[in-house]
């Protein structure tokens, strides 16, 4: 019988599957955030929600249910029954995220990252900040919060007003993410400006410096060309 046997075998037999999902969970409790696989990602979630819920318990048979899964006691227990207990003290369950990262070259296995949410290093949050920095750089980006214009809605037919009302949804979200960012982090306005700023320069170099290699790379092709006519 197939009893109890919710979960994907990983193309491991039971000892080597948890002696590497232990060793996962335990990198992410220290580090926040891994980088693996979408299935082993998907997998170590289950596992790694589990140890918030016994870090907010707090009592002692919890704390030796942790001690029995994770490696590295030194490290994961005291942080993962003080530090990670009090972040996650209100917030009712979806302690991870998942982020997909396309394909591994070579098998062309599907990779991604995991992470726990509301971290000081929140991948979501560096995501928040370039949006922000691209919207700087390009302000036809923003979303206007209306489709009205002068008092009148513009003429459209259906397919462009759902569209257009899809991307007011979306804007919306984003700027609630932001207000939830800087409310989560303890930012400031004039923070978040700094943040932004620096990444609009960064932008700015990394556009500069692909100016210069198309440059480049014409001049190349110009001169192989050149070269070959002399032949």
């Amino acid at each position: 019988m197939k009893h109890g046997k919710h979960h994907k075998k990983i193309g491991r037999n039971f000892s080597h599957r948890m002696a590497m999902l232990r060793n996962m969970v335990s990198s992410l409790i220290v580090h926040n955030r891994i980088r693996t696989t979408l299935p082993k990602a998907k997998a170590a979630s289950r596992l790694a929600e589990k140890m918030v819920t016994w870090g907010k318990r707090g009592d002692e048979h919890a704390k030796t249910q942790a001690m029995r899964f994770l490696r590295e006691h030194r490290l994961t227990i005291p942080k993962l029954f003080n530090e990670m207990a009090d972040r996650y003290r209100t917030r009712e369950g979806g302690y991870t995220r998942i982020h997909k990262l396309g394909y591994r070259d070579g098998d062309n296995a599907p990779m991604a990252v995991l992470e726990y949410v509301d971290t000081p290093e929140d991948l979501k949050y560096s995501m928040l900040i370039k949006r922000l920095a691209r919207i700087e750089l390009e302000p036809s980006l923003r979303v206007s919060p209306t489709i009205i214009e002068d008092g009148q809605a513009p003429k459209m037919e259906k397919r462009d007003f759902k569209k257009s009302l899809n991307h007011i949804k979306g804007q919306k979200k984003f700027d609630k993410n932001v207000e939830k960012m800087m409310k989560s982090q303890e930012m400031s306005k004039d923070d978040l400006d700094k943040k932004v700023s620096t990444e609009v320069d960064r932008l700015k170099r990394l556009n500069e410096r692909k100016k210069e290699l198309q440059t480049e790379s014409k001049i190349r092709r110009k001169e192989g060309h050149l070269s070959y006519e002399s032949y």
